[in-house]
C-alpha cells in the first residue's frame, strides 16, 4: 500500500503546477465567438473609409512675353518721337500758333478773320491731335493694366496684355484716334442741328484746341508709362486730372454758345450724358473687348 500512496501524492503535487498554464489560452477565444449581430453598434470603433473630391488649384503656366515684342514697341516709340520731330521742325518759332490754340478753346465770339484759317494751322492742329490721340492710347493700355489682371489664370483678366504689349498698345492707340475723329463728328452734327454752322466751327474748334493742347502733357506722360511702369497710378492720375480739366474749360465753352435760356439745363443734361460720359465708357469697353480677343 505505501507505493500507492507515493504516487498518489506525487500527481497530487503536479496537479499545482500544471492548472495555471490553461486559462491564458482561452481568455482571447470569447473576442471571436460572440457573434457580431448580438455585439451594440455603438460599442464597436470601426474605421470609416471617406471618399470625396479634392479640388486643388492648378498649375498656373508663367507665360513670358514675345521676343517680337521688343520690336512692335520699339516700331510704336519710333512713330511718336518721328511724329514729335515732325510737329516741332515744321512749327518751331511760331508761337503764334499756341496762342491761337488758347484763344479757340475760350473764345465764343465771331472774329471777322473766322474763317480766315492758313493751311499750316488746320495742319498743326492736326498733327497735334493726332499726337494726341496716340499718346492717349499708351494712356489707355496703362489704365487696362491697371484695372484690369494680365495673368493666364484669371478668368478676369486680359492675357494679351502681358503677353503681347505692343500689339495692344497699338489696338488702343487706333481706338483713340478713331475715338478723337468721331468725337469731332458728332461735335459739329449736334452743333449745326441745334444752332448754326458758325457756331458749329467753333465748337468744334475748342475741341481740337483741347486735345491738341493736352497732347503737350499726354506725350511726355505716355513715354513715362512705356519706361517707368512702376510710377502707373501717379502717371494716370496726372493723365486723368489733365483731362479732366480741359474738358472741363470745352465744356463751360459749349455751355457759353448754346445754352442761353434757363430750360436749357435739361438739354445741358443730355448733352453731358450723350456725347462726353457715354462716349467714353464706349471706348474704354472698346478697349477691352477687342484686347480680350488677341
Amino acid at each position: 500500500m505505501e507505493p500507492h500512496n507515493e504516487a498518489h501524492d506525487s500527481v497530487a503535487a503536479i496537479k499545482p503546477v500544471t492548472t495555471p498554464a490553461a486559462p491564458p489560452v482561452h481568455q482571447a477565444a470569447p473576442v471571436n465567438t460572440v457573434p457580431p449581430d448580438t455585439i451594440p453598434a455603438d460599442s464597436v470603433v470601426t474605421v470609416v473609409k471617406a471618399y470625396g473630391v479634392v479640388m486643388e488649384a492648378p498649375e498656373v503656366p508663367s507665360v513670358a512675353p514675345n521676343a517680337n515684342d521688343n520690336f512692335g514697341m520699339s516700331c510704336i516709340l519710333a512713330g511718336l518721337f518721328l511724329l514729335f520731330c515732325i510737329i516741332g521742325l515744321r512749327f518751331r518759332n511760331n508761337s503764334k500758333y499756341i496762342a491761337a490754340l488758347l484763344r479757340n478753346l475760350v473764345e465764343v465770339r465771331i472774329r471777322s478773320n473766322f474763317f480766315d484759317e492758313t493751311v499750316r494751322e488746320t495742319s498743326f492742329m492736326v498733327l497735334l491731335n493726332l499726337l494726341w490721340s496716340c499718346s492717349a492710347g499708351i494712356v489707355l493700355c496703362g489704365l487696362l493694366e491697371f484695372t484690369l489682371p494680365s495673368s493666364p489664370g484669371d478668368s478676369f483678366g486680359i492675357q494679351a496684355l502681358a503677353t503681347k504689349p505692343a500689339l495692344t498698345t497699338a489696338v488702343c492707340m487706333g481706338i483713340m484716334i478713331l475715338y478723337t475723329c468721331l468725337m469731332a463728328l458728332a461735335y459739329f452734327t449736334v452743333g449745326t442741328v441745334f444752332s448754326d454752322t458758325v457756331h458749329a466751327r467753333m465748337w468744334l474748334k475748342g475741341f481740337v484746341s483741347s486735345q491738341g493742347l493736352m497732347s503737350i502733357v499726354f506725350f511726355p506722360l505716355s513715354l513715362m508709362l512705356l519706361y517707368y511702369p512702376e510710377w502707373s497710378q501717379t502717371l494716370l492720375l496726372t493723365a486723368l486730372g489733365c483731362f479732366l480739366i480741359g474738358k472741363i474749360i470745352f465744356i463751360w465753352k459749349g455751355f457759353r454758345i448754346f445754352f442761353t435760356q434757363f430750360s436749357s439745363w435739361v438739354l445741358f443734361l443730355y448733352y453731358l450724358c450723350s456725347l462726353e460720359i457715354v462716349p467714353l465708357i464706349l471706348t474704354y469697353w472698346a478697349a477691352c473687348l477687342l484686347c480680350s480677343l488677341m
